[in-house]
């Protein structure tokens, strides 16, 4: 069974290279806010200078023991009981297990970041992830956000899933760890 399969790992500097790659890859870097070099050497500083971030963290997706997709909490609030994400499956073969991810991720944020609103920020062309968010619970802002990469416009959307909507029974199943021992140590 799949759900059974599917773990979370901290990221470490070995992984560098490996996320690099996958950031870079038109089909993942099309979709981002942000565009990065091809410098593992920044990759190696961006995963360090994470650690000591109290407002973000990230792991390495796995399944059946293969590295396979990255994932990330982003700017936590926790007094307003809120935070943002980002996932993205980085091997092509295990593309189809993007819709799997997310169930893990809301029961932990939930549960053990006692967050109440996840916000996602999804490009208005990435039909898929914004189906899999809906398929998931979450509403759509009205509002259409504009931001510029590389000198294009890209539009964007909000999505909300509240805590209060999660349907936590039928994804009961979807549990897993988030270690958190490296951002623990520089809190």
């Amino acid at each position: 069974m799949i759900i059974n399969q599917i773990q979370f790992k901290e990221i470490k500097i070995s992984d560098a290279k490996k996320i690099l790659n996958w950031r870079r890859k038109d089909r993942i870097t099309n979709f981002q806010f942000t565009d990065i070099k091809d410098s593992i050497k920044l990759q190696k500083k961006w995963i360090l200078d994470s650690y000591k971030k109290k407002n973000y963290y990230h792991w390495i997706i796995k399944y059946k023991k293969k590295t396979i997709g990255f994932i990330s909490v982003n700017d936590i609030d926790l007094k307003k009981s809120e935070t943002t994400w980002s996932w993205y499956i980085g091997e092509e073969k295990y593309f189809a297990l993007g819709g799997y991810i997310p169930p893990y991720f809301y029961n932990w944020v939930f549960s053990k970041l006692k967050i109440n609103k996840i916000y996602a920020n999804v490009f208005k062309n990435n039909y898929n992830v914004i189906q899999i968010h809906k398929l998931h619970g979450y509403k759509a802002l009205k509002k259409v956000y504009i931001r510029k990469k590389n000198d294009k416009v890209i539009k964007y959307i909000k999505m909300v899933l509240s805590k209060k909507k999660w349907d936590f029974k039928k994804y009961a199943k979807y549990n897993s760890d988030f270690p958190i021992l490296n951002w623990k140590k520089n809190k």
